[in-house]
């Protein structure tokens, strides 16, 4: 069963507001809908682009992972990320999204579809509701839906693009020290071995 976050509501008048409300819940159903049509294209065995990265490689930054298929054409984004608990993987969703709202220029709406930290839900929550916020200030909503039983790692762009990565957006090694490359920008980090898909829904 999923539950979805609450919604951060503004104060515009009714008329806004219900405008918005709705296009919350069009995006909401055009998710679903995507996500539908990926489990029957991928069927078919139609991939893009294929890259296989072996244990210990530079130069698989999000850039040049998502880089391309990020384009103007992007409005919704679905992250599908079973794991989003620790703090390294908070900093690699903040990182996606950073790169999401510098290379979408459209960019409205940022879902992720995640498990639910069972140990420590008020630090899980209060990181999704500051990366929420920030993101607001930059145009995009954020959302957060929570499942019980899902595996699958991909992120699926409203533009057709869908990049499915063996290891989900957590597939850097920590660096030996925070003072060397690798630490800000992660071209010179090194990398956990790991399959990446791309798929293309035209």
């Amino acid at each position: 069963k999923h539950c979805y976050e609450g919604i951060q509501r503004r104060k515009p008048d009714p008329v806004r507001q219900k405008h918005f409300q709705t296009k919350i819940v069009e995006y909401m159903e055009r998710a679903e809908q995507v996500k539908e049509l990926v489990t029957r294209w991928k069927s078919k065995g139609e991939i893009r682009d294929k890259m296989h990265v072996v244990d210990g490689a530079t130069g698989y930054s999000y850039e040049r992972v998502f880089g391309r298929y990020m384009t103007d054409e992007v409005k919704e984004i679905l992250v599908e990320e079973p794991y989003v608990r620790d703090h390294y993987q908070f900093c690699n969703l903040v990182m996606f999204g950073e790169l999401a709202v510098t290379s979408c220029k459209n960019l409205k709406f940022i879902k992720l579809l995640t498990v639910r930290e069972q140990k420590n839900n008020d630090e899980q929550g209060r990181a999704f509701q500051t990366l929420k916020e920030s993101l607001k200030k930059q145009g995009v909503e954020f959302f957060v839906e929570y499942s019980t039983s899902m595996h699958d790692r991909q992120v699926i762009l409203s533009n057709g693009f869908i990049v499915k990565i063996g290891r989900g957006l957590n597939y850097f090694k920590p660096i030996p020290s925070k003072y060397c490359l690798g630490a800000f920008n992660y071209h010179f980090r090194e990398c956990r071995e790991t399959n990446i898909d791309v798929f293309y829904l035209s």
